[in-house]
């Protein structure tokens, strides 16, 4: 009501009892909510930013898709990393399907701040259960940074598949230059 005072309102609309069992179940609930732990929050790392510099591909130029590859990429940290690794995989996609063949992975160890290189060697692409068709389409070769294998950073580099003279060849293009 007009003019009543504020004292005069919290008492009459406070002070019923099944309020304050309504308050201590609230209250509980609340309690018991803030226990939970969802383990998200086990492992804890400031996200590391990674500037890739250099980036060389061997063979840079056309070649058989499943021939080896030397890919080195020369990069820099702004803090030491624990337990980082590289994963490289090459993707392909069609309207149909998404497949992704993992190539291999650096070993996993310590970087410092600063500059640091990785060298991924394959003596051949496997491209076994990839049908011809969907192959010849444009692909990616991607190099993921891992920490705690929480992906931090990915370098996409695309892959031109084409068909010469009845051979699949590929050529990656380096996304520096």
């Amino acid at each position: 009501k007009k003019g009543e005072s504020k004292r005069n309102y919290e008492d009459k609309y406070t002070d019923n009892d099944d309020d304050d069992k309504y308050s201590e179940s609230k209250n509980e609930s609340k309690n018991e909510i803030e226990e939970i732990d969802d383990g998200k929050n086990d492992v804890e790392f400031d996200i590391p930013q990674i500037d890739v510099t250099s980036i060389n591909i061997n063979p840079s130029t056309k070649t058989a898709i499943d021939d080896p590859l030397e890919l080195n990429i020369i990069f820099s940290l702004d803090r030491d990393v624990v337990a980082g690794f590289w994963e490289f995989k090459f993707l392909v996609d069609s309207a149909s399907s998404r497949i992704i063949k993992v190539l291999g992975q650096s070993p996993v160890e310590d970087y410092p701040d600063g500059e640091s290189d990785v060298t991924f060697r394959t003596d051949y692409i496997d491209i076994s259960g990839i049908p011809p068709s969907t192959l010849t389409n444009s692909g990616l070769l991607m190099a993921c940074f891992k920490v705690h294998g929480e992906e931090i950073a990915t370098v996409n580099m695309v892959v031109n598949v084409s068909k010469e003279n009845g051979e699949i060849v590929r050529e990656i293009l380096n996304p520096l230059e």
